[in-house]
């Protein structure tokens, strides 16, 4: 069982996190979503406690380097984790560097969701680029 209650789902295609979100359902995790920027910024600074938040790489007004921007910005310690339909290794790259706790590509088994999600969780702050690692291990 994963550590994580609530996760916010940042996006503007609900057909693409439906499966998703079933999945935190099945794990007992609450979801609330958010299908733009603004959205996500009063749901950061309104709803209670948040442990995750997943964006889509891109939405209506903004992308998720805007999302990360959102909650460094907030009191908040979250997890940012970027979501896409297409696996770039320049996106990935670019994700960590930016801060993100991971980048994950759908579909996924829920026990590998519950990975990326307990993995997250130890990676409290979002990394700023200057502090992110040289090196980087991509996992398959």
């Amino acid at each position: 069982m994963v550590d994580v209650h609530c996760v916010v789902l940042v996006h503007n295609e609900p057909d693409a996190f439906r499966g998703l979100e079933e999945m935190l359902h099945e794990q007992q995790i609450r979801t609330h979503h958010a299908h733009h920027c603004a959205a996500a910024r009063r749901m950061l600074s309104e709803a209670g406690p948040v442990d995750v938040v997943l964006t889509d790489v891109k939405l209506v007004d903004g992308t998720w380097e805007d999302i990360i921007r959102l909650v460094r910005k907030t009191a908040r310690q979250v997890p940012v984790i970027v979501m896409s339909r297409v696996a770039s290794m320049k996106l990935y790259l670019d994700t960590q560097d930016g801060g993100a706790a991971d980048f994950i590509v759908p579909p996924m088994a829920p026990r590998d969701l519950a990975h990326v999600l307990a993995s997250a969780m130890h990676r409290k702050l979002p990394v700023r680029k200057s502090d992110a690692p040289t090196r980087r291990t991509i996992h398959p």
